[in-house]
């Protein structure tokens, strides 16, 4: 108690001003609704502000990282599942919250931790943090020598070696997920500072997603494609006009990748290199001319609030279908409003899809507005349930063959931002000595 009261007499003049603009922003709220005078987006970012600030006051002042938390759906943790013999063989790299570390763990199946970076993205831009946990990871690579790739979400994508030091970072504002294409280069979803004014597409200035590829040895970015020029080369602005745009997040864009060269005789409509793109907030999917990058092909629904959209060997497009519809609580069964996530399998061609597995009886599996799905070599699905804290493995079947439920205390978890298995010879990666000195 002490200690509460003692942060409260340090923060005397910031808990004052919240308060002060609480009232605000209450008040002018109300002038605004009884005169219905239009929305300003200054006022909505305000209320915004307090609404985040109500929710993870613990993030901002105390020792709690509340917004990579989530409250437990099961009763065991750790390794829940192991069925090696069915299991895709490997090793699992996980990315999220340990304990107040976010970083990243490899894992074998038998549940022994292989190896742990010893890296707090936590720590990495103190100078520009709002607050003691103001990062995310969205988006990680692993390399064979123990380098992995991650989007420092929102600050630049960062390069770090198996021993926890930075090898290199750029400031290009990416975010989201990393594909590394038939190259090498790493492509990533990006942020352009300054907003548009491109009345054919909004009214007001807005800000619109951009997408960039790197060079995996120095991280320097060396192709921008700027989305919105995409859009109007393709006189494509119908498909980013509605009823509920977001000016300063107008598209979400949350995934780049290209098809690879193995893949491209099984997509009649593409060709090697065509560029496939995620829109959280359009509920679409945009395939790009790999040269003159407009869009040739284009889907809208059936999934809703969707990540982490992958090509298929079988010539097919699978995804994960959020359906942010409703919160998870005990009342509706950790579903949400509408029966949960699912994996989505699209066919191009046909514009068809099925469900290559939903949320039933035996799994409950509900992440409104994170996670990311592999499809194995096996036949296998490995998802990352981020909201839950939880990395499974399915069978086509949808039995679950290898579970990591991520425990932060008796009642909470972590969250789980990324799971991806990688073969065997990762192991070596767990035998690498670091020294014990801080890598930075």
């Amino acid at each position: 108690m002490s200690t509460i009261f003692s942060m409260f007499r340090k923060n005397t003049t910031m808990v004052v001003s919240i308060f002060s603009g609480t009232l605000l922003v209450f008040f002018v709220g109300m002038l605004f609704g009884h005169f219905k005078l239009p929305p300003q987006p200054t006022l909505a970012l305000t209320i915004h502000a307090i609404k985040d600030l109500t929710e993870h006051g613990k993030s901002y002042y105390f020792e709690k990282p509340t917004r990579h938390m989530s409250n437990s759906r099961f009763k065991k943790t750790g390794i829940v599942v192991a069925d090696i013999e069915r299991a895709q063989p490997g090793v699992t790299f996980l990315v999220g919250l340990f304990g107040n570390t976010l970083s990243a763990r490899l894992y074998a199946l038998d549940g022994t931790l292989l190896h742990e970076w010893p890296v707090d993205f936590f720590k990495l831009d103190t100078e520009v943090m709002k607050y003691k946990f103001d990062a995310l990871i969205h988006g990680a690579v692993l390399y064979p020598n123990g380098d992995f790739v991650a989007n420092f979400d929102g600050h630049g994508m960062v390069r770090v070696s198996a021993c926890g030091k930075i090898l290199w970072r750029n400031h290009d504002r990416t975010h989201h997920s990393i594909f590394i294409d038939d190259d090498g280069y790493i492509w990533a979803p990006k942020t352009r500072q300054d907003l548009y004014t491109e009345k054919s597409i909004f009214h007001q200035p807005f800000k619109f997603d951009q997408i960039g590829r790197f060079d995996p040895e120095t991280g320097k970015m060396i192709m921008e494609i700027d989305l919105v020029q995409v859009v109007i080369d393709s006189s494509a602005q119908d498909l980013v006009q509605g009823s509920n745009i977001r000016p300063f997040d107008m598209m979400h864009l949350n995934d780049v990748e290209t098809l690879s060269k193995s893949m491209a005789d099984n997509f009649p409509l593409f060709e090697a290199g065509d560029i496939m793109l995620s829109s959280r907030h359009f509920n679409q999917i945009w395939i790009l001319d790999s040269k003159s990058h407009k869009i040739k092909w284009w889907q809208t629904g059936p999934m809703f609030g969707q990540h982490d959209p992958d090509f298929q060997a079988d010539g097919t497009i699978t995804l994960l279908d959020n359906r942010p519809i409703g919160v998870p609580r005990k009342e509706n069964g950790f579903l949400g409003d509408a029966g949960g996530s699912r994996i989505l399998s699209i066919n191009p061609q046909t514009r068809t899809f099925k469900n290559q597995y939903i949320s039933n009886e035996r799994n409950v599996f509900f992440t409104p507005y994170r996670g990311k799905h592999q499809v194995l070599a096996n036949g296998n699905i490995l998802i990352a349930e981020t909201d839950a804290g939880r990395a499974f493995e399915i069978l086509p079947n949808g039995e679950i063959v290898w579970s990591f439920v991520n425990a932060w205390d008796e009642d909470e978890v972590g969250w789980i931002l990324g799971a991806q298995r990688y073969p065997d010879t990762f192991v070596s990666i767990g035998n690498i000595k670091c020294s014990s000195k801080n890598p930075h």
